[in-house]
């Protein structure tokens, strides 16, 4: 149902949904039809467009085709994507400005999906062709393949708002707003199944729809082709095209989320066919439906699609699976930011059984299992009773260093065990453990000290530092909590991370240096508890391994950026 209480069906050449991400293939397609005039030139320093300058972080710059294959080196950036209100939304040069991301990978060379990326290549459309970026989507893409039913405008035109479907967090959940989305180029686009069945044509079609094209032949076939690859063998990245299937057939695609929209365009090119497929609401995950149209397609018209012979010694197959097992943490994070926290709780564990086959962490089959993987060539991998293909790679020493997953829009990379989350989890999470007993067992002590009129202290000053230690225990808990808490929600309603949450960043970042005032407070009643007569060893050594606790604190909380200053995430 478009509308689930209101009973009103979805109809495919009327029912508005937002595609999310899908929406940049139309920024792909307006930043081509500019390269065709000789107004852009994909291998151009992007800076020579703008009218604000990219730091020079590496001495490689930055260039329109590497932010349409995600290999810009941005890390990854959620605050302001969404907003929560019309009124939130700001020009496109003030929140590229203002939201600009650190560039943390050499450009060209590694893949991380960017939302901030394609924001910037679609205000490099308005710089250079004197058109605001939703009015040349219209004018040169929209309207010449008759989309009369689609718009990049928010809030929607007039004529459009009634034809809205409802989105839903879930089939069962309320009905929730119109979603305004602030990193337009990268995903606010509103459309309709038919609509996009012309866009998909002029794909299929070497870029003409009934006599009207939009793009040359040559450069279609451009865009389709692969311009990033990790391994021959393992798909990889057209212009923002991604591989999904590389034999029989090559299948071409794009998917894309909003919070409660997730959709698929499916293009097979040799076979001049297509789907797109789009969801308002969630079902048992975001990928779930999609999964099964998608493996049920290419079952029925591509049988043979995804089962190559496996040349792969048993024995090397259980030796690699022995090398490629570890902990891995994907390109597609923030590393600057508070967001790195979230980088570290996302790390993937890949282990193998005795025969070699891999499993890994989170990535899950049709049934909520874990997909197994079977090795077809020399650290090549293909999913058993399924599609997809992963690879590995080695270091210049011969070690496994990298993952190179599907789609190839980001790459795992190995993380070494002191910064692991495991040893990470240890580490923070006995701590916080010692804390959160220390403060809950605080008042059990306190009525049994009483209630035998045995003291602690005989001096104040004692007394004080004893109090204040046990408030920094409670306050260094709630202080790792909140974040992870905060950040958690954010993903599921990303429009509240917002300029909004600016003032609660600050005290954030206050109260973290606050907090380690009292560490030293710690380090203090350590050196002073020890020097006690008459307390036995477990008091002064919990003091210790208070204080021990609070140093590795302060360190994690520096590494993690909860005491910058910075508002960004």
């Amino acid at each position: 149902y478009a509308d689930v209480e209101e009973k009103k069906p979805v109809l495919p050449d009327q029912t508005l949904f937002r595609p999310g991400s899908v929406s940049k293939l139309f920024t792909a397609t307006a930043v081509m039809q500019l390269v065709e005039q000789g107004k852009l030139d994909l291998d151009r320093d992007v800076n020579d467009y703008l009218d604000f300058a990219l730091p020079k972080t590496y001495p490689e710059p930055v260039t329109l085709r590497q932010l349409l294959t995600h290999t810009g080196g941005f890390e990854e950036t959620l605050k302001n994507l969404f907003v929560a209100h019309e009124s939130d939304i700001k020009p496109l040069r003030t929140y590229l400005v203002n939201e600009m991301p650190a560039r943390i990978f050499l450009p060209g060379k590694i893949p991380s999906y960017s939302n901030y990326g394609f924001t910037l290549a679609g205000y490099i459309v308005e710089r250079v062709s004197g058109e605001k970026f939703e009015r040349y989507i219209e004018n040169h893409i929209l309207k010449p393949l008759g989309m009369n039913n689609s718009t990049f405008e928010q809030p929607l035109p007039p004529q459009l708002g009634p034809q809205m479907s409802k989105g839903y967090l879930s089939a069962s959940k309320k009905p929730r707003d119109f979603e305004w989305v602030q990193a337009a180029p990268a995903g606010a686009l509103t459309t309709t199944a038919a609509d996009m069945t012309q866009f998909m044509l002029a794909f299929l079609q070497d870029g003409a729809v009934d006599g009207v094209s939009i793009l040359k032949p040559e450069t279609v076939r451009q865009m389709e082709t692969r311009q990033f690859e990790f391994d021959p063998m393992l798909p990889g990245l057209g212009i923002t095209f991604m591989e999904y299937l590389i034999d029989p057939v090559r299948i071409i695609a794009h998917g894309g989320d909003t919070v409660y929209f997730h959709s698929d365009m499916i293009l097979v090119p040799d076979a001049h066919l297509g789907y797109f497929l789009s969801y308002n609401s969630l079902g048992k995950d975001v990928g779930g439906g999609r999964g099964e149209v998608w493996r049920s397609f290419v079952n029925r018209y591509f049988p043979s699609a995804g089962q190559p012979k496996v040349n792969v010694d048993p024995n090397m197959a259980k030796s690699d699976g022995r090398a490629v097992g570890g902990l891995y943490d994907g390109t597609r994070r923030g590393q600057t930011t508070l967001l790195r926290i979230l980088a570290l709780v996302g790390q993937f564990k890949v282990s193998s059984d005795k025969e070699g086959v891999l499993q890994i962490e989170g990535m899950k089959n049709q049934s909520g299992e874990l997909q197994r993987w079977r090795e077809i060539a020399p650290l090549i991998y293909r999913e058993m009773d399924g599609l997809e293909r992963i690879g590995f790679r080695r270091d210049a020493s011969g070690a496994v260093g990298e993952m190179l997953p599907f789609p190839a829009i980001y790459e795992g990379q190995r993380v070494p065990w002191y910064c692991s989350k495991i040893f990470i989890g240890l580490l923070i999470g006995g701590n916080l453990l010692l804390a959160l007993l220390t403060v809950l067992l605080w008042p059990v002590a306190v009525m049994i000290r009483k209630r035998y009129q045995r003291p602690l202290f005989s001096k104040k000053s004692d007394r004080v530092l004893y109090f204040l230690s046990r408030i920094v225990c409670l306050a260094e808990v709630l202080f790792v909590l909140a974040p992870i808490l905060a950040l958690s929600q954010g993903l599921e309603h990303i429009m509240i991370l917002g300029d909004a949450i600016n003032p609660w960043l600050q005290a954030f970042h206050v109260v973290g240096w606050v907090l380690m005032a009292g560490v030293v407070l710690l380090i203090i009643a350590a050196v002073r508890f020890v020097r006690l007569p008459g307390h036995g060893l477990w008091f002064p050594a919990h003091a210790i391994l208070l204080a021990i606790g609070g140093i590795a604190f302060g360190l994690f909380a520096w590494q993690y950026h909860f005491l910058d200053a910075s508002l960004k995430l």
